[in-house]
């Protein structure tokens, strides 16, 4: 079973789904209202090709590996969530995009999700989790931090550094 299918059962308050170019309309404001992230990733506002592309690099991985999954309560999209399951090795669950709808973030939403999605990747034998975050993202960097994962590469990048961290298993406390 997927982390998809499990966080279904999981996090019963939320309608959970794949997101594909069929429904991306629904998730769009998400990216929308994400203007902090896409201004230091970016430079700019995100786009509707910047939501049309996240859907479409699912393609460049076999199918089932990426799974793109949105959250949404009483039909109102709150937060989308990319994985690749066994990227970049079997055992590692690699997060590669999480975003929360501006008008629920700080309210604990995210941090629940996250959490769920650790508790899932770890039961399902998963040895670490893997993610990429700008040194510049001055929520991102401590929201990951928070859960345990530690910066394990920094790499120089166009006027700011991208920070590989991880969490592995031994690590991790749940709280």
């Amino acid at each position: 079973m997927s982390i998809f299918e499990k966080l279904q059962h999981r996090l019963p308050e939320f309608n959970i789904e794949a997101v594909t170019l069929d429904n991306l309309e629904k998730y769009e404001n998400i990216f929308y209202s994400n203007t902090d992230y896409f201004m230091i990733t970016d430079g700019r506002p995100a786009t509707k090709k910047d939501c049309t592309e996240t859907i479409e690099y699912a393609d460049n991985f076999p199918v089932g590996m990426c799974q793109l999954i949105g959250f949404s309560k009483n039909e109102q999209a709150i937060a989308f969530l990319s994985l690749l399951e066994g990227y970049p090795n079997k055992d590692t669950l690699y997060i590669g995009l999480f975003l929360i709808d501006k008008q629920f973030q700080k309210k604990t939403i995210g941090t629940k999700i996250i959490d769920k999605v650790i508790d899932i990747a770890f039961e399902s034998g998963y040895k670490s989790i893997k993610l990429s975050v700008q040194d510049n993202n001055v929520s991102g960097y401590p929201f990951w931090q928070k859960f345990g994962f530690k910066k394990v590469k920094r790499t120089k990048c166009n006027g700011f550094y991208n920070i590989s961290m991880k969490l592995r298993y031994s690590w991790w406390k749940k709280k």
